[in-house]
């Protein structure tokens, strides 16, 4: 996670002070003068051996002629000598630089959703207006998911590389409302439902070697469904009669991501990745089936698209429903209708553990 210091030519010779584990300690000369100590790990170099030192060359002695008078001493210089010129390491040694990767994750995902919220929360308000009861209770909006993943990075250049990643996000929420009206007493739930997973193709860039920027394409194939229980006591009877109504519907298609990523190295190919990622995606055409099921035992099953319905309880206020139908509702108490969308569009948290080959 260390700056880098300074970058040298294929091929240069270090001098190494120390080594420390996987590390050498070595004197470079920088270009405006003076030298600075870094490490370079031993993947990256060859250890090549020293030519050992030439003898220094011995003084001839000088023998006296005369008491009063010697003969000056003439040194021999070194010669200078030359350094061996580098060594380039055989094919599969010397530098090593990790082409590819794998990463493999776990997060929670924060979406929009859109239509299914509004249609559980407009279903339980419908009700209460038909009923003309006191509610008790809210619809809790459904919002996170959880998410697991793996993505496969290719090294294109020095910081930049090319990921193809597959994702599966899923979330659920339960609801429920009671009416109380005198002696009477009706109860509402609902659970909407979804689950996306999304192939992206992105480009990663590294400002820092510990500091990951992030944008691509996604293509996703998503699933959204409804569950409504609507039950009451039967006057007549003393029992409870109930209607519910299931529906599933899928869709698929393009969106985009942008994101940030760190990166801390746990060994010499393994790391822990922190990434926070928004993803864009909206989808309509959601094509499925509704199943209707009541107490009395009548079932019906009814294809279509997901439709969001403005419906009405007998006054004016409106209401947003949502439901599959076979085609576009135009029944009484309809003010408006269109095709419903699935909002996949939010961010998501993820952790995991890259390993590089």
């Amino acid at each position: 996670m260390s700056a880098i210091l300074q970058q040298l030519p294929d091929g240069a010779t270090l001098e190494a002070e120390r080594k420390e584990g996987e590390w050498y300690a070595v004197l470079v000369e920088k270009e405006e003068g003076g030298f600075i100590l870094g490490y370079v790990h031993e993947s990256l170099v060859v250890a090549v051996e020293a030519a050992p030192p030439e003898p220094a060359p011995q003084r001839e002695r000088v023998e006296e002629e005369e008491p009063a008078a010697a003969k000056p001493v003439e040194e021999k210089r070194e010669e200078p000598r030359l350094l061996p010129p580098p060594v380039s390491p055989p094919p599969g040694e010397g530098e090593k630089r990790e082409r590819w990767d794998v990463t493999l994750w776990l997060g929670g995902r924060h979406t929009t959703v859109g239509d299914l919220n509004d249609g559980a929360e407009g279903l339980a308000r419908y009700y209460e207006s038909r009923l003309a009861a006191a509610a008790d209770g809210d619809v809790e909006a459904l919002h996170f998911g959880y998410l697991l993943g793996a993505e496969v990075r290719i090294l294109l250049a020095p910081r930049f590389h090319l990921s193809a990643g597959v994702e599966h996000s899923s979330g659920e929420v339960t609801s429920s409302v009671v009416y109380k009206e005198g002696s009477m007493e009706a109860s509402y739930a609902t659970k909407p439902w979804f689950q996306a997973t999304p192939i992206s193709l992105a480009l990663l860039y590294y400002p820092l070697p510990f500091l990951c920027v992030k944008a691509g394409l996604d293509y996703t194939f998503a699933r959204g469904a409804y569950f409504y229980r609507f039950s009451y006591p039967d006057p007549d009877e003393g029992t409870e009669l109930w209607q519910e109504w299931t529906g599933k519907a899928s869709a698929s298609g393009f969106g985009y991501q942008a994101g940030l990523g760190l990166d801390w190295p746990l060994g010499s190919r393994i790391s822990l990745i922190a990434e926070a990622t928004y993803r864009h995606c909206r989808l309509a055409d959601l094509e499925g089936e509704d199943d209707y099921r009541e107490s009395t035992g009548y079932e019906s099953r009814e294809p279509g698209m997901l439709y969001r319905i403005l419906a009405t309880a007998g006054g004016a206020k409106t209401f947003p429903l949502v439901f599959i139908r076979d085609r576009e509702p135009s029944e009484a108490g309809v003010v408006d209708s269109r095709r419903a969308e699935l909002d996949l569009s939010g961010y998501s948290l993820k952790l995991g553990l890259r390993v590089r080959f």
